[in-house]
């Protein structure tokens, strides 16, 4: 494995464990989702600074006004939507649930940027939904049952999470760097008059810093970095890491065992993915 793969593969085995971390945080998922965007701004603050992109940083804030506050918000009900349902199912179905991101995307993409649709992506749309569905099934569809809560609020941040890419298209020129510290302050600001209105919870700060340091600061930067020395496809392939390992981190951590129609829908999703990372290869 090359570097730039080997990066990727740690970001993403970093990722898998971040619901344990979130759970473990003490906070709501709009504290843990708060904490990750205001404590990682401050975090890149002083290294963009010394870098000398602080100033370019925001030149294309002030260029592209719109757009950055569009990906910030997305990133930031993401974030919150997947905190939340953590909290309220299994991580195996959040994860699961949440991995049809790439395919809503796909319909996204469609819908609004005029990409075209062909039989494949629509196969990989059908599956997607498909798995989505059994998953769903295996709960009591009521306001009342937790893990449908927790199954709507993984959507909601996979839809979120959807847009994230093809907001990223409006903004190819700005440097990965500077892109993610704008997110991320963007993401802070939106999420202030919220985290300050609700009670977050009572923090606990070991695991709020390796939330911020390492699965928003290091892993962000290995991925970042691994892009640059590795194909789309081939980065594509090594995300299946980040939910496959969430689910072995929830079984020895929290003893989560995923159910069977859990672990029949979740592979519908994953090949789902597989199917249209196949048909862009």
């Amino acid at each position: 494995m090359n570097r730039g793969k080997a990066q990727i593969a740690i970001a993403m085995l970093i990722w898998g464990s971040v619901g344990i971390f979130g759970r473990l945080s003490g906070l709501s998922g709009l504290g843990v989702a708060f904490a990750r965007v205001s404590l990682g701004t401050l975090v890149l603050l002083p290294i963009l600074n010394f870098k000398g992109k602080l100033r370019n940083a925001m030149g294309e804030l002030r260029k592209r006004p719109y757009h950055m506050l569009a990906l910030g918000t997305a990133l930031a009900l993401n974030w919150v939507f997947l905190f939340t349902a953590f909290n309220y199912t299994t991580i195996a179905n959040a994860v699961l649930v949440y991995y049809t991101a790439p395919v809503l995307a796909t319909l996204i993409s469609w819908r609004f940027l005029d990409e075209r649709l062909d039989t494949g992506k629509v196969l990989s749309l059908a599956v997607a939904f498909t798995g989505l569905l059994i998953i769903a099934s295996s709960q009591r569809i009521s306001l009342s049952d937790r893990d449908f809560i927790g199954i709507v609020f993984a959507f909601l941040g996979a839809l979120f999470y959807a847009l994230i890419p093809n907001l990223g298209r409006f903004l190819r020129g700005v440097d990965g760097e500077s892109l993610t510290f704008l997110q991320l302050a963007v993401a802070s600001v939106v999420l202030i008059p919220f985290a300050a209105l609700e009670n977050v919870g009572s923090p606990v700060w070991w695991a709020i810093a390796v939330l911020v340091l390492l699965h928003t600061v290091l892993a962000l930067y290995l991925y970042m970095d691994g892009l640059k020395k590795v194909e789309v496809k081939d980065a594509a392939l090594l995300s299946y890491l980040d939910p496959l390992s969430a689910i072995v981190y929830a079984f020895f951590v929290f003893g989560e065992v995923p159910g069977v129609r859990t672990v029949i829908g979740g592979a519908l999703i994953l090949l789902a993915s597989a199917i249209d990372l196949a048909r862009g290869s």
